[in-house]
């Protein structure tokens, strides 16, 4: 168990507040999980003595190369980080990742790791964390060139997914404005229409044309990103969208108010 007087005083003055309830969560956990728990580490904005902090970030290491543990222990385990955050502090967040993870994400030159070794402040350590900062901070862990490779053949399937995210995102606006389209619908005694029908039953409620239009809009983009003629999709086109569904669905929500 970490002495915290000892810590308090070499540490506390540098990083106030943060590095004190970092200690006291690890306090709290270490003594009944010592067999189990490589490290905890403080990390983030509150390690790097940032101005503007907002979490207390946390990491655990959890031993899984040596230690087999079950579904029960795990939720155990758990539910023990749990009540150890709510006696300590709301502000904590705190991660837990295996051994063999940490290891095979530095292997792989994982920045986000590189990045915990390099400002991580280990609060327990038993002889795993402490060695390799050391090394890294002397220039001597390196990321290999497969590494490099594999970071970088990432580069483009992020940039896919990024577009790809943002078409489905202009579907589910589509799909919102169907809801906010069918619900009002029904509430004016219809049965729940296909979207193909939609158009022309709101006008049958006396919708005004200028919303019908927003709806048809929307319905045509989604068949576009749907049959594949739209591929891509621009954050400015987004927000002329989302505009559009804005204002068409508190017509909606305008037209439902009068009926419920």
């Amino acid at each position: 168990m970490v002495d915290e007087k000892k810590e308090k005083n070499n540490l506390d003055n540098m990083y106030g507040e943060d590095y004190d309830l970092a200690l006291k969560f690890a306090n709290r956990v270490y003594p009944e999980f010592s067999g189990v728990i490589k490290s905890v580490i403080f990390f983030g904005s509150g390690a790097v003595k940032k101005e503007h902090r907002g979490d207390i970030d946390i990491l655990i290491v959890f031993n899984d190369a040596e230690v087999v543990s079950d579904n029960n222990f795990k939720i155990y385990f758990q539910k023990q980080i749990n009540e150890s955050i709510m006696k300590t502090s709301d502000k904590l967040h705190v991660n837990t990742v295996t051994l063999t993870v940490f290891w095979e994400n530095l292997i792989n030159g994982e920045p986000v790791v590189f990045n915990v070794l390099r400002d991580g402040i280990p609060i327990i350590d038993t002889g795993f964390f402490s060695p390799l900062k050391v090394l890294l901070l002397k220039g001597r862990l390196r990321p290999s060139a497969e590494a490099i490779l594999n970071l970088a053949s990432r580069v483009e399937t992020h940039k896919l997914k990024g577009l790809i995210n943002l078409l489905s995102a202009a579907q589910e606006l589509y799909l919102s404005a169907l809801d906010a389209s069918q619900s009002t619908l029904m509430a004016y005694g219809q049965v729940p229409p296909s979207p193909d029908k939609v158009p022309l039953m709101l006008k049958g409620i006396k919708v005004d044309a200028k919303s019908v239009k927003l709806f048809v809009d929307l319905q045509k983009l989604f068949k576009k990103i749907e049959h594949r003629d739209l591929t891509k999709i621009t954050g400015k086109d987004y927000d002329a969208y989302l505009k559009k569904t804005i204002s068409f669905n508190k017509v909606m929500e305008d037209k439902l108010k009068k009926k419920i």
